[in-house]
């Protein structure tokens, strides 16, 4: 409807008001997987061919869309433009952290009284999220942890309620801002059912096309699900470790680079509830089935 109405108005198509700048915009539905976030995948799925990423260089400013130089950004990106061009690049500035300007969406969901598409000021603290704009947990449970960043994010402990939501620091956590999915967990959740969980989403949307991220992340869900029905050994966490550096080091493209990152936060974070799973066959959180 926006376009058509673009159109009518001369804003859009060819002679725009009147002079020689011809502009226009396309709508392209996609096929709904996870990999096209990736940029060189996007493409190739517009091209009408199959969805996965290819190496780089050359880059898409180089070669991109129909082999054409091409610039990629993503709708939030769009969204802030009529913005500064009204108000000004300084009045955008003026919100958010030192190095990270202006808002950030994100999806807040899991074990929180409110929930929602939020917009918020970057740089502010994770507990303000939870507690002011979310509500805090429901029931009355304690939280547990916030997973930031999609499936291939990174977990947050309750220890660190104070970061700040920006760029940088959320990096150092092992967290990243990703595509601003923002999960709250209480204290009934089993962390590495968790890591279980996205890991099994991240090998389904693997496109397959590089063997780090094809095979590297079937073997760590088949680790992670041994765990889980209490078969696991107490050298599989070296395994993981190992594992995930290699894969993030030598995947193709980001789905890869990043899909271990939920293994890596929780045994940062939540390592004795791996070791409970393995050496007492105990699920802590009792949504492990067969340690129950």
């Amino acid at each position: 409807i926006a376009i058509e109405q673009a159109k009518k108005n001369e804003l859009l198509g060819k002679n725009i008001l009147g002079t020689d700048f011809n502009f226009d915009i396309e709508i392209r539905m996609g096929a709904g997987a996870f990999v096209c976030g990736e940029e060189t995948a996007l493409m190739r799925s517009i091209e009408g061919k199959r969805g996965e990423p290819r190496p780089k260089p050359p880059y898409p400013a180089q070669k991109g869309l129909f082999e054409c130089p091409t610039v990629l950004n993503n709708v939030e990106t769009f969204a802030n433009i009529p913005y500064i061009i009204l108000n000004g690049a300084d009045d955008f500035a003026a919100v958010g952290s030192e190095k990270s300007r202006g808002t950030k969406v994100f999806a807040l969901a899991g074990d929180i009284n409110n929930t929602g598409l939020i917009e918020i000021p970057i740089g502010m603290p994770l507990g303000t999220i939870i507690y002011d704009i979310g509500g805090g947990i429901p029931n009355n449970k304690k939280l547990k942890a916030v997973q930031i960043g999609g499936p291939s994010g990174g977990c947050i402990p309750t220890d660190h309620l104070n970061v700040k939501v920006d760029y940088e620091s959320l990096q150092e956590l092992g967290a990243i801002m990703g595509s601003g999915g923002l999960i709250v967990m209480d204290e009934d959740t089993c962390m590495v059912d968790l890591a279980r969980y996205f890991m099994e989403f991240i090998q389904e949307e693997s496109c397959g096309n590089c063997t780090p991220c094809r095979q590297g992340t079937r073997i760590m869900l088949n680790i992670l699900e041994r765990i889980c029905q209490g078969k696991g050994k107490m050298e599989d966490l070296d395994i993981l470790e190992e594992l995930s550096e290699q894969i993030k080091q030598t995947s193709l493209c980001g789905l890869g680079q990043t899909a271990p990152n939920p293994i890596i936060a929780t045994l940062r974070y939540f390592r004795e509830e791996y070791i409970e799973h393995i050496r007492d066959k105990k699920c802590r959180a009792g949504v492990c089935s067969e340690l129950v």
